[in-house]
Parts: structure tokens; C-alpha cells; sequence
């Protein structure tokens, strides 16, 4: 019976994964609502009872819910993802996705009970909002910020890039994809992902 539950659990949580709709943020509630996906994340990685994998899952549609993806796979792509086709497009997305997921979880398996403070959301343009974050440690910190966008025809935000003690990733990926493919095909860069 244990088994079929777990079996359950897990169809279910597939399915959320596959079929969750981008839970974009309204502006007003982008702070608070980071505070909670925030405090969320941090609770699954105290758990000491769950395993890497069960983390990941558990992680997986907080992070889903209010990442943009497909636009972080055009920003990164620049100029290049203009002359590539749909499927191109599609194929090159879902890999980066991957990619990106992977670094991510990674990086949530460095973690040793450091304090994340959601500091103060600015408002850079009409259709961009900066929301300052720092990963306080015992015996260091430093600021994140996660860039969102207004989705256009909506009053949902997005994230769109984060930078990380200055470093934006996207900006990072786009010049190493900018640097492959200038000597190599976008078929060896997929397969590189």
C-alpha cells in the first residue's frame, strides 16, 4: 500500500510538472509572495529527511511558477534566435530549461542554513522591477537580484534574468552562446547543453 501511494504522490507531481501554467505575480504582491516561495525553498532544504531528488521535486514548481524560461532562452540566444525556426526555438528552450533547472538545484545543494532577506523591490521602468535579495551567512553575504518583466496585455510579472553579487546569468550564458556560435553550428550548441 506504501508503494502505491508513494507511485500516486509521484503521477502527481509529474503532472503538476507538466502541466503547471506560469502562476505569473502581480506587481503588489511580487514582494510578499517571494518572501513565501523563498521561505518555501528554504524549508524543503532543512528537511533532512528528504532526499536530493525529493528536494528537487518538491522545489521544482515553486521555481516553475514565476520563471519565464522561454524569454530567458531568447535573451541569451540574442540576435541568434531570430534566424532560428519555431521547432529550433522550441528545442533550444526546453534544453536551456533543463540546463538551467540543473545549475540551480546545484547550487540549493551548496546550501548550510544560510538566512535569505527579501530587501526592497524597485521599479526600474514601467515594465521592469528589480527585487533585491541577500543570502546572509555565518561568515559572509551577498545580494541577488531576481529581474522581472510585465507581461504584456496582463498585470503579471515574471522572471527574466538574475544577477548574482553583480553577475547577470543570462547576459553570462548569452555571451558564452555568442562566442560558440561564432565558430560553431547551433546544432553542436544544443548538443553541448
Amino acid at each position: 500500500m506504501h508503494n502505491k501511494t508513494n507511485l500516486i504522490k509521484k503521477i502527481i507531481l509529474v503532472g503538476l510538472l507538466t502541466i503547471s501554467p506560469l502562476l505569473a505575480l502581480e506587481e503588489a504582491n511580487i514582494k510578499s509572495e517571494m518572501e513565501s516561495k523563498t521561505q518555501n525553498i528554504t524549508n524543503v532544504l532543512q528537511n533532512s529527511s528528504l532526499s536530493s531528488q525529493q528536494k528537487k521535486e518538491q522545489i521544482a514548481p515553486v521555481t516553475d511558477s514565476i520563471f519565464d524560461y522561454k524569454i530567458m532562452s531568447k535573451i541569451s540566444l540574442g540576435q541568434n534566435w531570430k534566424q532560428l525556426t519555431l521547432e529550433e526555438q522550441n528545442n533550444f528552450s526546453n534544453k536551456f530549461e533543463h540546463k538551467l533547472k540543473n545549475s540551480y538545484f546545484e547550487k540549493l545543494e551548496l546550501y548550510t542554513n544560510e538566512k535569505v532577506v527579501v530587501n526592497e523591490l524597485k521599479k526600474v521602468k514601467a515594465t521592469r522591477i528589480h527585487l533585491h535579495t541577500d543570502i546572509v551567512g555565518s561568515s559572509e553575504s551577498y545580494e541577488i537580484i531576481y529581474k522581472f518583466y510585465k507581461v504584456k496585455n496582463s498585470n503579471d510579472w515574471l522572471i527574466y534574468d538574475i544577477d548574482i553579487t553583480g553577475v547577470s546569468i543570462i547576459q553570462t550564458y548569452r555571451k558564452q552562446f555568442t562566442e560558440f556560435l561564432a565558430t560553431k553550428s547551433f546544432n553542436e550548441l544544443l548538443d553541448s547543453l
